[in-house]
């Protein structure tokens, strides 16, 4: 007489299972998709937001010396037409509508009062006022962090006050000559200014 026990154990072993259904392959790879958009937009924000801050801190600094050269000097740099750091985008003369022309123009005044010298003069109150803001290395200030030239713009601030503009991650200021000289709607304008980093808003 067989037990029942002995009925049981007679019986085939079951295969085991090897592999994995399309259903879990599908569900692990949806689920590395989603880890992987994660990792990837939160690195994204903050490489910008470093990118952001940088540029903030030059703002920071360059409106400290134009502040600087203020005081020593009684107007702000692009008032007198000579410094050829005033942003004038009707004029023929690429000094007065280049973003790189006009800040290497700026940091020529800032440290001497002239935009063709950015070595300055050791005993000149302008050189002495704001080299504790650009240093020897101003010319490196002139772009943002994003490898753009910001725009200085004298009256163009809150109040009528100097500013300096970035034209943030996208390299599109939405003022008018500072397009790529495309023609962009008002709407297209508007849009390229929402991420520009302006130093009289931070």
């Amino acid at each position: 007489m067989t037990t029942k026990h002995e009925v049981f154990s007679a019986r085939p072993a079951r295969p085991s299972r090897r592999g994995f259904t399309l259903v879990e392959l599908l569900l692990v790879m949806f689920i590395l998709s989603v880890l992987v958009a994660l990792v990837v937009g939160v690195s994204w924000y903050v490489i910008e937001q470093g990118r952001k801050q940088e540029t903030i801190s030059n703002q920071k600094r360059l409106m400290a010396a134009i502040d600087a050269f203020r005081k020593v000097t009684g107007h702000v740099p692009g008032a007198i037409a000579s410094e050829r750091c005033t942003y004038n985008p009707a004029s023929a003369v690429e000094d007065n509508y280049l973003p790189s022309k006009l800040m290497g123009n700026l940091i020529g005044v800032l440290s001497s009062g002239n935009p063709s010298n950015t070595s300055g003069d050791n005993s000149s109150p302008i050189y002495r006022a704001t080299r504790p803001f650009i240093g020897d290395t101003g010319a490196s200030m002139t772009n943002d962090a994003w490898g753009n030239a910001m725009v200085y713009l004298m009256d163009g601030g809150v109040g009528g006050r100097p500013v300096i503009v970035s034209a943030g991650s996208d390299g599109k200021f939405g003022y008018g000559g500072f397009t790529d000289g495309k023609s962009y709607t008002p709407a297209q304008l508007a849009q390229f200014q929402k991420d520009n980093v302006r130093s009289d808003v931070n």
